[in-house]
């Protein structure tokens, strides 16, 4: 794979958007052309655990998930240097996903930073939007976060899989 990254699974009519950070140049993302695919990523397991998903999928799968209404795209695919915001925000207006879901409170934070805004930021639903999509943050999916409980707006306590399950709720995927 090149520098410029994995290449979006999007489509018109997805529900959610998931935007992770980028994968990291030497790893296993990147060597095969797909999302998630390092072995201690939790990614997928947390879209079949919190209900996201009603099928056990794996890396392999990435390309299946634009017509399971559930799209992947990362925030800082290209030139490194702070405009993943504006491609972003781009793609939001483009195919109008309900909800833009970060990877990790870490992405969410560089997005606000690169768009210039002092949005407050939580784990869970946001008090504000991108291009008209509902916002939501969750715990990332990587193996090397290893808190077992986490805060978020109006003092939820839950943990990583919790979190998930919550947006699934959100998005009517779970009852």
């Amino acid at each position: 794979m090149d520098r410029a990254g994995l290449p979006d699974r999007i489509a018109a009519g997805m529900q959610v958007l998931i935007c992770g950070d980028k994968p990291k140049p030497d790893g296993t993302s990147l060597q095969v052309g797909h999302y998630y695919a390092d072995g201690n990523n939790k990614f997928w397991a947390l879209l079949y655990d919190s209900g996201l998903t009603s099928v056990t999928l794996t890396w392999q799968d990435d390309e299946d998930l634009p017509r399971l209404g559930i799209g992947l795209t990362d925030l800082n695919k290209f030139d490194g240097l702070g405009s993943g915001h504006a491609r972003l925000e781009a793609l939001v207006r483009e195919f109008r996903p309900q909800c833009v879901a970060f990877n990790g409170k870490g992405v969410v934070t560089d997005y606000v930073r690169q768009a210039g805004t002092r949005q407050r930021v939580e784990i869970g639903l946001q008090d504000w939007r991108i291009a008209g999509a509902e916002v939501f943050v969750l715990p990332s999916s990587s193996g090397l976060n290893t808190h077992p409980l986490l805060s978020g707006r109006d003092g939820l306590l839950l943990d990583r899989r919790g979190w998930w399950a919550q947006l699934a709720m959100h998005l009517g995927r779970r009852c």
